[in-house]
């Protein structure tokens, strides 16, 4: 089947074909002056034409695009007024990690970065509660941080980054990845690998990978490898007011193997851009309770079964209203590739656009580029 794609337009957008050019290096493992890494601003960042190649700089990027941008700002730990940067196998091991957030509620102006060298597993604590905390950096070394059966849960945090870790398996806690919730605001989560088990285990053994709910806002979701899980991701924990996430960007993900919820969007405004989606059994995107979604230069392979929805009547696929909510969201398709997907439907029923400065690339360009440079190990 020949590849589709969305020949509508609807509202202004950047050059595409335009990279920012991003000057610093990798913060994984790596100490940088406060000041410098304070100084990284994408809305600032010069350009330079792209001729389609690996685009490393923008995988490697030091800060965020998007919402993550807004609002002030996100630094994580090399934000503070003073840093403190340990290595965790230094500063006693897995089970010092809670005690270093725990005591860093003290220092609320200070930073705290992390370097996570080592694996943290169900028996070191059932969860990770990073809550009431600003200006913390959590960032894997190479290949080595890792999250066996534990989760990360942030509850009225600030300016947090987290990079370069590998989660997979939460079975305890609330059962997310990674979930953010109680306002909690100004947060990059970037290239992480997140999995579970698809389809061996029942469809609510595990919950999603990185959940956003409960008024939290200004967020980015960059560069992440998501993989082989029922519920891949969400911004509500139901259609109530006040039980969602707002202004969340998504960028440049590869989402793989996985049943629905790439994300479930409820009253959000969202933009999901350069995303590449390979094998999604039934749903992607599904806009419910009034959500403003930008769809924008995605390639979607094999996404959705193509079948009318029970509640709804929406065809299962890339986009659209599924699995109840009373009312539908709204999305702007802009610049999507379809390639055996169900796509003959769609078109935009919004017209939403977002208010910061971004570039975008080609479906195919997100495709190699993220195939290439999502997930662990690349920064």
């Amino acid at each position: 089947m020949e590849p589709t794609s969305d020949n509508s337009f609807n509202g202004p957008r950047t050059s595409r074909r335009r990279l920012a050019k991003l000057g610093g290096v990798a913060l994984a493992g790596i100490a940088l002056p406060t000041g410098v890494v304070a100084a990284l601003n994408p809305a600032s960042a010069s350009t330079e034409e792209s001729a389609g190649g690996t685009a490393l700089g923008a995988a490697q990027s030091d800060s965020p695009i998007g919402y993550a941008a807004q609002n002030g700002g996100t630094t994580g730990g090399y934000g503070g007024a003073t840093v403190n940067e340990v290595t965790l196998s230094e500063a006693g091991g897995a089970g010092a990690l809670q005690d270093l957030l725990d005591a860093h509620q003290d220092t609320p102006d200070d930073g705290l970065v992390v370097h996570i060298d080592q694996t943290i597993g169900a028996g070191d604590f059932e969860k990770l509660d990073v809550k009431d905390v600003s200006n913390v950096s959590l960032l894997g070394v190479g290949t080595s941080g890792v999250f066996n059966g534990v989760g990360i849960n942030l509850s009225w945090a600030t300016n947090i980054v987290i990079r370069n870790l590998t989660i997979h398996h939460v079975a305890e806690g609330e059962g997310d990845g990674i979930g953010i919730q109680s306002a909690s605001s100004n947060v990059w989560i970037d290239h992480n690998e997140i999995y579970n088990d698809y389809p061996d285990v029942d469809k609510d053994f595990y919950d999603g990978l990185i959940d956003v709910k409960g008024e939290s806002q200004y967020i980015t979701v960059s560069w992440n490898y998501l993989h082989d899980s029922w519920k891949t991701m969400l911004t509500a924990s139901s259609d109530s007011e006040g039980a969602n996430g707002d202004y969340i960007t998504y960028a440049n993900n590869f989402f793989d193997n996985v049943n629905s919820r790439v994300p479930l969007i409820r009253r959000s405004h969202v933009h999901f851009l350069n995303n590449y989606l390979l094998d999604v059994v039934e749903t992607a995107v599904n806009c419910r309770m009034g959500a403003e979604v930008l769809v924008e230069g995605n390639f979607f392979e094999n996404v959705g079964d193509g079948e009318a929805d029970e509640t709804t009547g929406d065809i299962h696929g890339p986009v659209g209203w599924w699995y109840g909510s009373d009312e539908p969201g709204f999305w702007n398709l802009v610049d999507n590739v379809y390639e055996n997907s169900p796509s003959d439907h769609l078109t935009s029923t919004g017209s939403f656009t977002v208010d910061y400065d971004y570039t975008a690339l080609t479906p195919d360009e997100a495709k190699a580029q993220v195939s290439a440079g999502a997930g662990v190990g690349q920064i």
